[in-house]
């Protein structure tokens, strides 16, 4: 009886594993986003990095992004990668340069440091939007440059 039991979930654990659900699941790996970052006016600061699958939150929002990364602005361009499904995301970056993790603005709310958006929209009078910045990640990956824009 034991014996009969165990044969019974063992062919069943072998249909799931070879069931098309199971496999399209384990089909679906990590494709490499690789963001080269260009048009820094210094090295001075942090170069703040964030993925993002839906526009809540878009473009600032560690807690709504699915990747978030900091480095030093140390170069004339800098590379940020990551690795996450296929699909479509936009992506930011903020040219922190007194390194307090936001953007500063002057008084009429005009910003002091640089920024940058995936697909490199400029809107003169507001920030870019998620549908702007949107791209897509293939399955083999793909490589996108952020061009960092100044507005004093």
């Amino acid at each position: 009886m034991k014996f009969q039991r165990l044969v019974a979930a063992v062919a069943l654990l072998l249909s799931f594993a070879a069931s098309p659900q199971h496999l399209a699941a384990d089909d679906q790996h990590p494709a490499k986003l690789t963001v080269r970052i260009v048009d820094l006016r210094n090295h001075t600061g942090d170069l703040i990095f964030g993925v993002f699958k839906q526009a809540d939150g878009f473009p600032t929002t560690k807690d709504k992004s699915v990747n978030w990364q900091v480095k030093p602005a140390s170069a004339d361009a800098v590379e940020f990668t990551a690795d996450l499904p296929p699909g479509k995301y936009s992506a930011s970056v903020l040219h922190d340069e007194n390194r307090n993790g936001k953007m500063d603005r002057d008084a009429a709310g005009i910003p002091l440091e640089g920024y940058g958006t995936s697909n490199n929209p400029k809107p003169r009078l507001r920030a870019a939007t998620f549908k702007e910045a949107q791209f897509d990640l293939p399955q083999q990956g793909t490589m996108i440059t952020i061009s960092v824009q100044y507005f004093r």
